[in-house]
């Protein structure tokens, strides 16, 4: 199966070392188009946030996908998912690690406690798409529902 992205740049005003316009925009099908700059940016989504986007919603997409076979009940999911840049031996700039922070709401007859939960992180990190494809570190926090 082929995932597929357009990415789409224009220069504007003056290309040269000194510097360049980085907006452009990422489409993924016909009516969805992302905005998307260099590091740092005001404009859009940066390459290094859109990987920290990809693991966090990969490890969400599993771990919903975990919970749903196990008959639990969901009520909410957020991340506040960060890409760590670092500086390799060689003078590379790479992102070294990956942090999610999920936070996982449940309700209904079977609410897992939380080592259950951990479990099911675990188990989401080890089948998820993304994390398999990546050699970043990726560390995983996560928050747990008050009961």
């Amino acid at each position: 199966m082929e995932h597929r992205v357009a990415v789409s740049w224009e220069r504007q005003g003056a290309f040269s070392h000194e510097g360049f316009e980085r907006r452009h925009s990422l489409s993924f099908q016909p009516e969805v188009t992302l905005p998307a700059g260099g590091a740092g940016n005001d404009y859009g989504a940066d390459p290094e946030q859109l990987l920290a986007a990809a693991m966090a919603s990969c490890h969400m997409q599993t771990f919903l996908a975990l919970a749903a076979k196990k008959r639990l009940t969901v009520d909410f999911y957020y991340d506040d998912a960060e890409a760590v840049l670092g500086q390799k031996d060689d003078g590379k700039f790479w992102i070294e690690t990956l942090i999610l922070r999920p936070r996982v709401g449940f309700s209904g007859d079977k609410v897992p406690d939380d080592a259950a939960v951990v479990a099911m992180h675990n188990k989401a990190h080890e089948h998820c798409f993304v994390a398999n494809s990546v050699i970043s570190e990726v560390v995983i926090e996560p928050g747990f529902q008050a009961t």
